[in-house]
């Protein structure tokens, strides 16, 4: 074999290791971006699904609250009812529901089960429904067991916020804030 041969199949033999060490790292680069992409996708969902639950968290924790106050602007220390109070706890009650129905699909299974409780414990039960459509007063254990109502309502939503606190971030919340004053 002349010299000439040699460099021309050397030359080719250089030029297929070259290309093929050329494709093999555009494969590689290619990877790299494309799971880059899929990492970058991934990320955005998430953040997408995190802001979802967040508003919904958002409103279901407003409507408890404002159940929350109804509750106790409903019956007084003395078991007196006012009956437009009960309308308006009840009206509270139904947009808890009503905000629960969002939680049901998209919240984590912990968070749907202690919004159940809370959707479960938002409306006057029947001896202040009873007391509301009738003008009297609640008995004292009727009276004791609204007032516990009212406690452990306020406690399960303490607890909510925490849960969804957790659910969104997974870190805790500061130690500490500056509260704004106007």
């Amino acid at each position: 074999m002349d010299a000439g041969l040699a460099g021309l199949i050397g030359a080719l033999g250089g030029g297929l290791i070259g290309a093929a060490g050329a494709s093999i790292a555009a494969l590689i680069g290619f990877r790299g971006a494309r799971y880059q992409v899929d990492r970058q996708t991934a990320a955005t969902h998430e953040q997408w699904l995190r802001q979802i639950r967040r508003d919904l968290y958002v409103k279901f924790i407003a409507d408890c609250r404002t159940c929350c106050n109804q509750m106790r602007d409903a019956v007084n220390d003395a078991g007196e009812v006012d009956t437009a109070g009960v309308q308006r706890w009840a009206e509270a009650a139904a947009a808890v529901t009503e905000a629960y129905r969002s939680m049901e699909l998209e919240a984590p299974d912990p968070l749907v089960r202690l919004a159940e409780r809370l959707r479960t414990m938002s409306g006057p039960d029947s001896s202040v429904r009873e007391a509301a459509r009738t003008g009297t007063t609640l008995s004292h254990q009727d009276n004791l067991r609204a007032e516990q109502q009212l406690i452990t309502y306020y406690e399960l939503v303490r607890l909510f916020v925490v849960a969804c606190r957790e659910s969104l971030q997974g870190e805790q919340p500061p130690d500490s804030f500056v509260p704004v004053t106007l």
